[in-house]
């Protein structure tokens, strides 16, 4: 059983009544006021993301929400990514030690945050028991992984469960972190291209982690990520997770489409050229997929399952990921560019068939389609697509670094712009 001794490690407001001050952040998120919103329903609170993306300061803020109006003992924390005690364990010790009665036999509602709780054995059918058991626990989760994480809470615990996505931060939380009022940005977006622009680029190589939001240090930025979420995930989650033995090819695969995010996946020529069988090579793309370091895109073919037959290509979940693996920036940031609007967007679709569009988004039955480069090509390409497709298209962009206009029915915006406005969600004809 858990000790007295390894639950007051981590909640230090049973003696002081309130929450280490180097355990909270002074900006909350948006999803904090989302998540708050259901504090008082009766079901679970899962919370899932990256790695260093928030979720356990997101927690902590809740906790510090709750203090206000709770008995600070009703309130217990854990992690599981280091210590690996079963949820039995953890909720008997707290019972004994801290409450000194069962929960069937308190009178108020006890709140339980579960950090990582993935590393738990069969946790979802466990904390199924205890959420059908004691009506007045209320329980808070997080975990670093994606399909089964979720696919786990869907399936055992269907109807018990709220889930939420903490993504990397958006361009609009990393600007109020960096002091700027938004509000005003909106409303007069041309006033302030040059004094956003520089900031834009540290977003794209690596402001989307609230801990490196407001770093001018890019080397220190570069190891924070690598040894932090990069390292964390290919040498400890997925082996955990899934047994992984070859590590050395989940670094190589890192490497790969870190050099050149946004490529087009091969699984035979990767295969080839790595010397790995070509099955093991696809079934590692999906552990990475799985650690929520990369997502797929998928050839547009005007149904799911016929895309999902065709060529695919693979970025990060944040462009920040690429930009550890390059120095030469020049190079690179087209790509980054390019990877920022493949996250920001959530695109599912590219189109490649004679002439290519970079992403392509489905709304409503009708297609908006992104183009993320700045040469009379791309222009082509464009007009190409609405040659095919007109009756379907609702909107066409060409995303640029800096300019703006529109030529014909083709409008060109700075990206910043782009993303800040959520362009591609407008109502807006083409």
């Amino acid at each position: 059983m858990a000790t007295i001794e390894d639950l007051e490690r981590f909640n230090p407001w049973w003696k002081t009544g309130k929450v280490r001050e180097a355990w909270l952040k002074e900006y909350k998120r948006s999803a904090y006021f989302e998540i708050t919103k259901y504090i008082e329903k009766r079901q679970i609170i899962l919370i899932w993301g990256l790695r260093r993306i928030g979720k356990t300061t997101l927690l902590f803020q809740i906790i510090s929400k709750l203090i206000e109006n709770t008995d600070s003992k009703n309130l217990l924390y854990f992690s599981f990514d280091e210590i690996a005690f079963d949820l039995k364990e953890v909720l008997e010790a707290y019972q004994k030690f801290v409450l000194g009665r069962a929960f069937e036999e308190m009178k108020e509602t006890v709140y339980v945050f579960l950090d990582e709780i993935q590393k738990v054995k069969d946790w979802e059918n466990k904390l199924k028991i205890y959420y059908d058991l004691y009506p007045d626990v209320k329980f808070f989760t997080s975990g670093s992984a994606s399909v089964g994480l979720r696919k786990k809470s869907r399936e055992s615990l269907a109807g018990r469960v709220l889930d939420f996505l903490l993504r990397p931060l958006s361009f609009e939380e990393f600007l109020e972190m960096n002091g700027k009022e938004v509000k005003k940005i909106r409303e007069k977006p041309e006033l302030w291209n040059r004094e956003l622009l520089p900031l834009f680029y540290r977003y794209i190589k690596y402001g989307t982690f609230p801990e490196l939001a407001t770093e001018d240090d890019e080397d220190f930025a570069r190891k924070y990520i690598l040894n932090n979420i990069i390292e964390r995930i290919i040498y400890k989650d997925l082996p955990e997770e899934f047994g992984l033995k070859d590590v050395e090819l989940l670094k190589s695969l890192v490497y790969l489409l870190g050099k050149n995010p946004g490529m087009i996946i091969n699984y035979r020529e990767i295969s080839k050229n790595l010397g790995k069988d070509q099955r093991t090579v696809a079934n590692y793309f999906e552990y990475l997929e799985f650690g929520l370091l990369i997502r797929f895109v998928f050839n547009y073919r005007g149904s799911p399952i016929a895309s999902l037959r065709k060529l695919k290509k693979a970025y990060f979940n944040t462009p920040n990921i690429a930009f550890v693996f390059n120095l030469d920036m020049d190079r690179i940031f087209p790509k980054l560019l390019e990877n920022v609007v493949a996250s920001e967007t959530d695109a599912k679709f590219f189109y490649r068939d004679g002439f290519e569009i970079d992403f392509v988004i489905e709304e409503n039955d009708k297609l908006v389609a992104i183009e993320v480069k700045r040469t009379e090509k791309d222009l082509k390409q464009v007009r190409k697509f609405i040659g095919k497709f007109e009756s379907k298209v609702k909107k066409t962009m060409i995303v640029d670094m800096e300019k703006e206009g529109k030529l014909g029915e083709v409008e060109i915006i700075p990206a910043w712009k782009f993303i800040l406005e959520r362009r591609w969600l407008q109502e807006t004809p083409v």
